[in-house]
């Protein structure tokens, strides 16, 4: 009480205009304070009208803002796409791969990838961009055997890259590849920042925490965590951007470890990113929010494994299909649409096996398994001659208890086992955590794997259905071996012509359909959340949540 008076008495000395000036000070330190308890991590800007505020789910955080392992963490490519620019860029309203940072020439052979940089480009740190950078980014980073990422590395394998003068750089592929022009979205890295840290070492450099890019924002400060496992980082315009330019000053990106997280601080947050499952009517009951539906380019799959000895037999795989009624089990869902095929962009309905227990019946019966009538231990499972039961190893992902992924898995699993059981096939289902079901992939070491599957930008089936990607490095998960279809997705990546280009997919779906080495399921449908505050954002065309910001330039906030 003591401190009061003395503080009483002193302001009583104070002149009329000083104790305005006293009472304004002490106003605004009350604001700030109110702010820092009750707002921690931002409420629309708290006044500032040019900052728009993003709400994203990650258990992992923002952990490398670095477009050379976007792959691994969505919420990197979030934050990445942003800071960072690339030789190309990818344009929705499009749906292709246009020019950005350089422009391209390709030769007449379509082996040959020469780059133009434009003039004008500089690094967050006001460095020029040279052809320095793009050379180092991908010959003495990407192509170094130390390189820790894998699938980036494979892209450009047998690639030779030539820098031709100081404003022109060339990539020579062994053969023609139409998917080839999509590698050109990775970002390039600076290398008079980066040139002393080794390929094998990038990953754990603290640049990834405060970044110097060239994109249209710039890290001004580094990534923000907090001790109940959010973290946050915002972003400030690049005013010396090369291209055109946002009306909205700064991107601030609050990262939320569950959903629950972010929507017991929905009033953070003007938008969020990727709403699915049962969260869709949470929002749909919050009248700030309106939701804006989009699909991307992956699907959920049943992948047999063709060296089991059981699914080696087709009739028992057609059997498998046959038995699912996707049509019942989908049924009005908000959150998902039924495919038939991988090759997504045929219509769907052309392709699949339709709904028929009868013929599946048939199917098991053609392959040698019957009912036993004496089993008492087994019943209503088939065997086979030797008397070994139908029975099949299914390995599916383990997600925490309490999410959408965990529930709506085994709601799935328990479809799959009783659709099987109805025809005489039991299904022995293993949920494993993470690391352990990467492991049994690895391995193949299952009948039947329940996973997810992206195509990224260019939709090249060549990772998921080549014979030569079918060892453990690879993403061939059915260990499906076919020259004929190995052929046809040669001939598809040395396809540049868009009519001939569709009629051989046709020809890789229908070989694909009759051998039925997977089972497609469905494609996911999502929502991003925004309130009234912005106008001008589009998902249409995205082949990542990120390719929202292909067009921000167009971003307006309401007046």
């Amino acid at each position: 009480m003591n401190v009061f008076r003395k503080i009483i008495e002193v302001f009583r000395t104070y002149t009329y205009a000083d104790k305005i000036v006293s009472v304004l000070a002490l106003a605004v330190f009350l604001l700030m304070l109110t702010k820092m308890i009750l707002f921690p991590y931002g409420l629309f800007g708290f006044g500032q009208s040019s900052i728009y505020t993003e709400g994203l789910v990650s258990k992992n955080g923002i952990q490398s803002i670095n477009p050379l392992f976007v792959d691994y963490n969505e919420a990197d490519r979030e934050v990445s796409r942003l800071v960072f620019s690339g030789l190309m860029k990818y344009d929705p309203s499009k749906k292709a791969v246009v020019d950005d940072m350089a422009h391209l020439t390709i030769s007449e052979d379509k082996k040959n990838y020469v780059f133009t940089l434009r003039d004008g480009l500089r690094w967050h740190d006001d460095q020029p961009v040279t052809i320095d950078d793009v050379y180092f980014t991908f010959h003495e980073l990407i192509l170094n055997p130390a390189f820790p990422n894998d699938i980036l590395r494979t892209n450009f394998s047998g690639v030779k890259v030539t820098k031709v003068d100081d404003k022109n750089i060339k990539f020579t592929l062994e053969k023609p590849n139409a998917f080839f022009v999509s590698n050109f979205l990775t970002g390039i890295l600076p290398k008079h920042i980066l040139k002393d840290v080794n390929p094998a070492d990038i990953l754990q450099s603290d640049f990834n925490k405060k970044p110097i890019g060239s994109g249209a924002y710039e890290v001004k400060e580094a990534i923000e965590s907090f001790q109940d496992g959010r973290s946050q980082i915002t972003l400030t315009r690049n005013d010396t951007f090369y291209g055109e330019k946002s009306e909205i000053e700064q991107m601030r990106f609050i990262v939320y470890p569950t959903t629950d997280d972010l929507l017991d601080h929905i009033d953070a947050v003007n938008g969020v990113v990727k709403v699915s499952g049962n969260n869709i009517m949470d929002f749909l009951n919050n009248d700030r929010f309106k939701l804006v539906p989009y699909e991307l380019p992956q699907y959920s799959a049943l992948f047999m494994n063709m060296e089991s000895k059981i699914l080696k037999n087709s009739d028992v795989r057609s059997a498998l299909a046959r038995s699912l009624d996707k049509v019942t089990y989908i049924g009005d869902s908000l959150d998902k649409i039924s495919i038939n095929t991988p090759i997504l962009e045929l219509k769907q309905k052309d392709w699949g096996y339709k709904y028929d227990t009868a013929l599946a019946n048939a199917n098991l019966k053609t392959a040698g398994y019957t009912y036993m009538a004496d089993d008492k231990d087994h019943v209503g499972i088939r065997y086979d001659k030797e008397e070994n039961a139908l029975e099949l190893k299914m390995v599916v992902r383990l997600y925490d208890e309490g999410t959408y992924q965990f529930a709506e898995t085994k709601k799935l699993v328990t479809f799959l086992s009783d659709s099987w059981k109805k025809i005489g096939i039991k299904a022995q289902v293993q949920f494993l955590p993470v690391e352990a079901f990467n492991e049994r992939v690895s391995k193949r070491d299952y009948d039947i794997l329940l996973v997810g599957q992206n195509l990224g930008y260019n939709s090249d089936t060549y990772s998921f259905w080549h014979s030569t990607q079918a060892g453990p490095l690879g993403q061939n998960l059915s260990s499906y071996k076919s020259f004929k279809v190995d052929s046809f997705i040669e001939d598809i990546r040395s396809t540049f012509d868009p009519i001939q280009r569709t009629a051989k997919l046709k020809e890789l779906a229908k070989a694909l359909n009759d051998d039925v080495p997977a089972i497609f399921l469905y494609r996911p449908i999502y929502y991003y959340a925004s309130d009234t505050k912005l106008t001008g954002l589009s998902m249409d065309g995205a082949v990542f949540p990120s390719d929202r910001f292909a067009n921000i330039s167009i971003w307006k906030f309401q007046k």
